[in-house]
């Protein structure tokens, strides 16, 4: 994932719940590769878990934690 021309990684490399994503210079190492999985989560490659909207804030600039999957709506992601 990209913003404003840097990669979107997870910090620390941690796959801990609650771990902050930051952006950063693009390496193209594990901690920046996530996809899009059939759940509709946006899934971080180091682990087999969400990227979250904490506490299902909707405001611009909400923190997005990395989380356990858990099939609600402030996981829910898509391409358009």
């Amino acid at each position: 994932m990209r913003s404003l021309g840097l990669c979107v990684e997870l910090a620390g490399g941690s796959t801990a719940d609650g771990v902050g994503l930051r952006t950063t210079s693009c390496d193209g190492g594990p901690a920046q590769q996530f996809m899009l999985n059939f759940r509709h989560d946006v899934a971080g490659g180091l682990a087999d878990k969400s990227v979250d909207v904490r506490d299902m804030l909707t405001a611009n600039g909400s923190p997005l934690p990395l989380w356990t999957c858990n099939g609600q709506d402030n996981q829910q992601w898509s391409t358009s």
